[in-house]
C-alpha cells in the first residue's frame, strides 16, 4: 500500500493531463480492444483475429472467476489513505484482484504481438501498450501491483493456452461442437457457482454483474464460431477495398450494440442486461455479421 500512497501524491502534485494520459490508455485503448480484434478477425487474418478473441475471453473469465473466488476489496477499502481517481473508480466494479483492464490488456495485445511475432518493433509497442495500462491501473489507484501482476500473468497464460488448443484442434477439426459445448456449460456452471457461494459483502449484487458480461462472451464466442465454420465460412480472398468496408460497417455496427445495448435490455435488470448484451456482440461479431456480408458480396460478385 505505500507505493500506492507514494504514487498517488506523485499523481496529486502532477498536472491535470498526466491523469488524462493514464486514463486513456486505461478506459479508452481497452475498450476498443473488442473493436481490434473484429477488425483483425474480418479483414486481416480469420484465424489470427479467432484467437486472440478465444484469449480475450477466456483471460477475461478466468480473471472473473478467480475476481470471486479471492474477494479482495479495493485499495481505497483497504486503507483510508489511499483514494482512487473519480474519473477511472466508474470503471473499477467488482474486486480488485486480479485486474481485469490488465488481463484484457495482456491478451489483446499480447495476442497482436503473437501473431504478427516476426515484427519485432511491433511486439515492443504491443508490450509497452500492456505495460502502460497495468501501471496505469496503480497510477489511478485502482489496482495494487500484486493486481496488475497477476493479470500479467493470466493474459500471457491464456494466450499460450489458447495457441496450444489451436494446436489440438487442426489435428481434431470434428471436435468442434464438443468445444462449443464444453466451453459453455463450463461458463455456465461458474456463473451459477459465483451466484450461490457467500460473500463476505451485504450488498454482492453488483460485484457478480462482471460474472454474467464473461458468460455472455463466451457463449456467444463459441456459439458463433460453431456456426460460422459450419454455415458461412467466409473467405478473405477478397479485395482490399471489401475488406475495408467490412471493418467499418462492423466496427459502426459493434460501437452501436455496446452503446445502446445497457439501455435495450434494461428491462431484463443489471446482470441480464449484461449476459445478453455481450453475447450478441460476440455473436454478432463472430457468426452474423459475416453472414450477412458474405451474403451481400456473393450477390455483387454475382451481378
Amino acid at each position: 500500500m505505500d507505493y500506492l500512497y507514494a504514487l498517488q501524491q506523485i499523481r496529486e502534485a502532477c498536472p491535470s493531463f498526466v491523469n488524462y494520459f493514464f486514463l486513456f490508455f486505461s478506459e479508452v485503448i481497452l475498450k476498443a480492444g473488442v473493436l481490434f480484434i473484429a477488425v483483425i478477425y474480418w479483414s486481416f487474418s480469420k484465424h489470427d483475429g479467432l484467437l486472440i478473441g478465444f484469449g480475450y475471453v477466456s483471460s477475461y473469465s478466468i480473471n472473473q472467476t478467480v475476481k470471486n473466488i479471492a474477494c479482495v476489496p479495493r485499495p481505497w477499502l483497504l486503507d483510508s489513505r489511499l483514494h482512487v481517481d473519480p474519473l477511472a473508480q466508474k470503471g473499477a466494479t467488482g474486486f480488485s484482484f486480479p485486474s481485469g483492464h490488465t488481463v484484457t490488456a495482456a491478451s489483446t495485445f499480447g495476442g497482436i504481438a503473437v501473431w504478427k511475432k516476426n515484427r519485432k518493433s511491433l511486439i515492443v509497442f504491443m508490450a509497452l501498450i500492456c505495460l502502460i495500462v497495468a501501471f496505469a491501473r496503480n497510477w489511478l489507484g485502482c489496482h495494487t501491483l500484486s493486481d496488475v501482476l497477476v493479470a500479467l500473468f493470466i493474459g500471457a497464460f491464456s494466450i499460450c493456452m489458447i495457441n496450444l488448443l489451436s494446436l489440438w484442434f487442426s489435428r481434431h477439426q470434428d471436435k468442434d461442437v464438443l468445444i462449443c459445448l464444453t466451453g459453455s456449460l463450463l461458463s455456465v456452471l461458474i456463473l451459477i457457482l459465483m451466484q450461490i457461494k457467500p460473500y463476505s459483502i451485504e450488498n454482492s449484487y453488483p460485484l457478480i454483474t462482471d460474472c454474467y458480461t464473461s458468460c455472455g462472451m463466451t457463449c456467444g464466442l463459441l456459439l458463433g464460431w460453431l456456426l460460422e465454420r459450419r454455415f458461412v465460412n467466409f473467405s478473405m480472398e477478397v479485395s482490399v477495398k471489401t475488406k475495408f468496408l467490412r471493418a467499418l460497417a462492423g466496427s459502426l455496427l459493434l460501437v452501436f450494440m455496446y452503446s445502446a445495448g445497457s439501455h435495450i435490455f434494461a428491462f431484463m435488470g443489471v446482470h441480464f442486461a449484461h449476459l445478453v448484451k455481450y453475447f450478441l456482440i460476440f455473436f454478432v461479431m463472430i457468426y452474423l455479421y459475416p453472414l450477412i456480408f458474405t451474403k451481400i458480396e456473393g450477390k455483387k460478385n454475382a451481378d
